[in-house]
């Protein structure tokens, strides 16, 4: 299943959230929900909080399976045979779009570091240079984003 797992480089302990369409697990320990973790040997390279991205049943105060992404996705983005862009349900781009910029401002270094690792996705994972937050919305929106990436997400200028 895939695994979102967002870090917000340099801060300290996590943000209290407001509420969100989709479950989100912060944890001050680097440590990804997926394992193997394409991205574990970054995140341990880094300091800061990281939020877990989950389906919003993974809410649900009885649910005891893994954390996991998988409603997130849009309906084309899992139907594509591979499975090679990210795009979100726009039930929940909103939400995913106020959280990146909540986190941007919330890190004291002005970065977010957004993964996707998912087992079906692409055999092997890539790593991009940052990029301006209009810049990732924007491959976002023309299906240019890869699963199985590491997005260096810093504030515009």
């Amino acid at each position: 299943m895939p695994s979102i797992e967002l870090i917000c480089v340099e801060q300290h302990e996590p943000s209290k959230l407001p509420a969100f369409p989709f479950a989100i697990c912060a944890e001050p320990q680097l440590v990804s929900h997926r394992l193997p973790s394409f991205f574990q040997r970054n995140f341990n390279e880094l300091r800061g909080c990281i939020y877990h991205l989950g389906s919003p049943f993974c809410d649900d105060a009885d649910y005891e399976g893994p954390f996991f992404a998988y409603e997130l996705l849009s309906e084309r983005c899992r139907d594509s045979i591979p499975p090679r862009f990210l795009e979100f349900a726009p039930e929940f781009l909103p939400g995913i779009f106020d959280l990146v910029g909540f986190l941007l401002a919330a890190s004291p270094a002005h970065l977010v570091i957004f993964t996707t690792d998912w087992q079906f996705g692409p055999t092997s994972a890539r790593r991009y240079r940052k990029i301006t937050e209009h810049t990732f919305w924007q491959r976002h929106k023309s299906r240019k984003l890869r699963l199985n990436a590491l997005y260096p997400v810093r504030p515009n200028a």
